[in-house]
């Protein structure tokens, strides 16, 4: 039985972390040289300026009604390398930003529970409302930590191919940059395929990550 509401919560919650995810991009590429982002409009914490409609709108609902897994994406920060001081380096930051800023929003997702918890004794068993707030904010926390690891997936448009090849030797990066036509065809494959075969993919183990760094950071900031 499809369940709107909780798909409509769910990607609500997705449209606040990619639009943090993505001024995460537009704040660091401003930061080091290039405005492009911001005179376009996209360096800005408004929601309605990422929002792309298939990808973070329509594959995330449908996915949601359907209680299974899902994947999106927001419009893409642009970035003119030929503004930045030191184009390779300077992008690789840029990528980086994005999955860093999920890391930290993460952090503060917790923090608020905490905060919550010494001030006026927010236990989920204690009301209704206490654990519908407190869901939302752990469901919130995890998917978050999913976006950063998904993003640092070394494939071709994700962060992590600007950030593996950012770090390789210049040589390197040449022949890796050549894997760049390949990377959405490989990342349709992982996604797609086990579901059509029916069989655990990689992105299981990814969950399995994600949740993992999710337990750390709730224990650092002392949630659990």
């Amino acid at each position: 039985m499809f369940d709107i509401w909780r798909a409509i919560l769910i990607v609500t919650q997705f449209i606040i972390l990619l639009t943090f995810h993505e001024w995460g991009h537009a704040k660091s590429a401003n930061m080091l040289g290039d405005s492009t982002a911001r005179d376009q409009g996209r360096m800005s914490l408004n929601p309605a300026v990422h929002i792309d409609p298939i990808g973070t709108l329509f594959l995330p609902l449908i996915g949601s009604l359907f209680g299974g897994g899902f994947f999106g994406w927001a419009k893409p920060v642009p970035v003119n390398p030929y503004n930045l001081k030191k184009p390779r380096r300077d992008i690789m930051l840029i990528a980086a930003a994005g999955p860093f800023m999920n890391i930290l929003l993460t952090f503060a997702i917790f923090m608020i529970i905490r905060s919550l918890e010494l001030t006026i004794n927010f236990q989920p068993y204690n009301s209704k409302v206490h654990l519908g707030i407190y869901r939302f904010l752990n469901e919130a926390a995890l998917i978050s930590v999913f976006l950063a690891a998904f993003n640092m997936l070394p494939l071709f448009p994700l962060d992590g191919f600007s950030v593996v090849n950012g770090l390789l030797p210049e040589r390197a990066s040449r022949q890796f940059s050549k894997l760049a036509p390949y990377g959405m065809p490989i990342l349709m494959g992982l996604i797609f395929v086990p579901v059509i075969l029916r069989i655990n993919g990689p992105l299981i183990y990814l969950g399995k990550i994600s949740f993992y760094i999710f337990g750390i950071i709730a224990k650092i900031v002392g949630v659990r």
